[in-house]
């Protein structure tokens, strides 16, 4: 009978597997070539990679595991070990669907930086100071949204971190790094990319510039009117003008005249009445 690490047995015994030997077997092997694998930010105890590893070996296999319970065992939280379970995937190159620059190109609708993030992937590779693994999504993600950068592509960010498998914090502190990098190592490709958009200006002015000498020149050509035609037009005018003449003396004789406005005699009734005593009069005291 094969011997495993007590750990793993009891583990297995845990999730229910101690006695699904070929579980047990596969879950070693993956673990054996775990420990030979080296990546960046490990946060994973022996006993949460000795979980991952019994997971891994249950869906090769075709075992029924529950995510939960191992889960639990694990000592990690869901979204950490649903991140963690895919990171060993990739360095144990068991993964099926391994994120690439070209289909998140495809994803984000960004296929023209896709050369330059390849090159700034191939770029890191050369230049980190240990073994990474470029194939990881966070690795992926991260050179496509800085070749996005470079060229001003806009992007959704939020879309890009969740394909990444890392959280906001983590993403914010890996892209500082990255930031560092790439303007060290790709600043002549912002700089060329400048220069061109500088150079379209400048032509673009240019050919603004020319298309307003040409219009100010044919604005500076004198319009000649045939000579029909203006003596068309100024007996239009002058027809209009007499006709609006014509008009207004029309109004004029129509316009009944105003009769004088005749004052009231000195006794006349229409006369306002005099007071007397406070009582109004309706006709003068001395009649």
């Amino acid at each position: 009978m094969t011997t495993y690490n007590k750990t793993l047995r009891l583990l297995a015994s845990k999730l229910g597997l101690e006695d699904e030997e070929k579980v047990l077997r596969k879950a070693a092997e993956l673990e054996r070539l775990l420990q030979t694998k080296t990546f960046a930010g490990n946060n994973m105890t022996d006993t949460s990679k000795i979980v991952i590893c019994l997971d891994l070996a249950t869906n090769i296999c075709g075992v029924d595991l529950d995510l939960k319970t191992a889960i639990k065992y694990s000592g990690l939280k869901q979204p950490t070990y649903i991140n963690s379970r895919k990171i060993v995937e990739n360095l144990l190159e068991i993964s099926t669907d391994k994120l690439t620059i070209s289909a998140l190109c495809l994803t984000l609708q960004c296929s023209k930086v896709q050369g330059l993030a390849e090159q700034i992937l191939e770029e890191f590779k050369k230049k980190a100071k240990m073994d990474v693994d470029i194939s990881l999504p966070q690795y992926v993600c991260m050179a496509l949204f800085h070749a996005c950068r470079i060229n001003k592509v806009k992007i959704s960010k939020s879309k890009i971190i969740e394909k990444s498998r890392l959280k906001p914090a983590q993403w914010a502190k890996l892209n500082v790094d990255w930031s560092k990098f790439v303007d060290e190592n790709f600043s002549s490709v912002k700089k060329k990319r400048g220069q061109s958009t500088k150079d379209n200006v400048e032509n673009d002015d240019c050919e603004k510039m020319e298309t307003d000498a040409c219009n100010n020149e044919v604005l500076r050509e004198p319009e000649i009117e045939p000579y029909e035609a203006w003596k068309r037009r100024m007996l239009e005018e002058a027809y209009k003008e007499l006709k609006e003449l014509q008009q207004s003396e029309k109004i004029q004789i129509m316009t009944p005249r105003k009769s004088p406005r005749k004052t009231p005699q000195k006794n006349s009734p229409c006369k306002t009445p005099n007071k007397v005593n406070g009582v109004r009069l309706l006709f003068p005291k001395d009649l």
